[in-house]
């Protein structure tokens, strides 16, 4: 299978980091850059914001409600183009005058027949301090069109909201997600420049902190007119029904590879409580339906989250019956998402490499972090 690779320039990504370094001013933060020890340097996994079922809600039988369906092969004609979404984080430490630096890496992997494009977006070290934060920040919810999502005026000053990003991993991971949503932009259209096809992303289509509704829905919307159908996948979903977390919701049929539809069962279980005690099943996602789905035998397959949202000419057991079908399936996943989520990972020795390539920059001096885990570990041990 032939793959060939691509560094494009993305414009909103580039004025992200020109903003970042146009106000960073190293003599203002004591130019020192404290970092992990560096062989601890390694990629941070981002946390999925998900909702929590009440611990003491009464069990429903919702197998009145749910049906599940083995895949089929497709019943439509299909544009073969396939463009997966992912991105990833690398802390790379803390300035002692206050801040912190780090990288982003996202890529899309496009399949098309037996041709693999790989489309890698790399932002390079960044430095978010005191000085530059709320232009970085101002600069995101403008392009999200939502101007004020991180920043309000107090007392004639522009400033960051409350916990909007105040600590390193708030502030690194909503970079991570702005540079996410411009690689999804950019999938969506070359996907729509070539007829429609799949996009395949990891998580779910929810409105969050970093993802207004206006702006999810007007994806959603621009994907429905061109032809784009929609799929997230979510490793990990707190979601129950009946008190059953939805991966566990095939567990007494182990050979079974399918999906089951629940916006239907949450819609009759919220029915069943009294008014405002569970979440509306509208507020779980943004796309047209949410599946329990299952894509492979054996203990690798897991039940996914799965968010759908068709295009005008789908359906959606359409859309989760192609990704079976189109997509070649690794471990009970899709092989698009996985190579996107590889591509977008950081290797060990590029930490290395990106603190040199910030020292050379900015005249930064760079010290590990101390450590005093050597008296609180048995020898040998790998920490607590």
């Amino acid at each position: 299978m032939p793959i060939a690779f691509s560094n494009p320039s993305n414009r909103d990504i580039d004025t992200l980091v020109e903003v970042c370094f146009s106000k960073f001013d190293p003599a203002g933060t004591s130019g020192l850059l404290v970092t992990p020890p560096l062989d601890e340097l390694v990629p941070e996994s981002e946390p999925e914001d998900e909702y929590v079922e009440p611990a003491d809600s009464p069990p429903l039988d919702f197998s009145r409600f749910v049906k599940a369906y083995p895949f089929t092969s497709s019943k439509r004609k299909f544009n073969d183009l396939i463009v997966a979404v992912d991105s990833g984080v690398l802390s790379l430490g803390q300035l002692s005058g206050g801040g912190t630096a780090f990288a982003i890496r996202g890529a899309a992997t496009c399949y098309t027949g037996n041709e693999v494009l790989v489309l890698s977006y790399n932002t390079g070290a960044l430095v978010i301090t005191p000085q530059n934060k709320v232009d970085v920040f101002e600069y995101i919810g403008t392009r999200i069109g939502k101007p004020d999502l991180y920043v309000q005026v107090v007392n004639g000053a522009l400033v960051t909201r409350p916990s909007a990003a105040d600590t390193q991993n708030q502030i690194q991971d909503r970079c991570r997600s702005f540079v996410e949503r411009m690689i999804q932009e950019e999938a969506i259209g070359l996907l729509a420049g070539n007829g429609g096809g799949l996009l395949l992303v990891d998580g779910a289509l929810t409105v969050s902190y970093d993802t207004p509704r206006a702006y999810l829905s007007a994806m959603l919307t621009s994907t429905y007119n061109h032809a784009v159908d929609v799929c997230a996948i979510s490793k990990r979903s707190r979601i129950t029904i009946g008190g059953m977390p939805i991966d566990t919701l095939f567990d007494p049929y182990p050979t079974f590879v399918g999906y089951a539809p629940l916006l239907s069962a949450l819609r009759a279980e919220s029915a069943a409580y009294a008014a405002g005690t569970r979440r509306a099943p509208q507020d779980m996602t943004e796309g047209t339906e949410i599946y329990a789905a299952r894509f492979g035998f054996g203990p690798p397959a897991l039940t996914f989250r799965v968010d759908t949202a068709r295009s005008g000419a789908s359906l959606d057991e359409d859309v989760i019956n192609d990704v079976y079908n189109k997509s070649q399936i690794y471990g009970g996943y899709p092989k698009p998402l996985i190579d996107a989520h590889q591509y977008s990972s950081f290797l060990g020795g590029e930490a290395l490499t990106l603190l040199a390539d910030l020292v050379v920059r900015t005249n930064l001096r760079v010290r590990e972090e101390q450590s005093m885990s050597v008296l609180f570990q048995p020898f040998g041990a790998f920490g607590k």
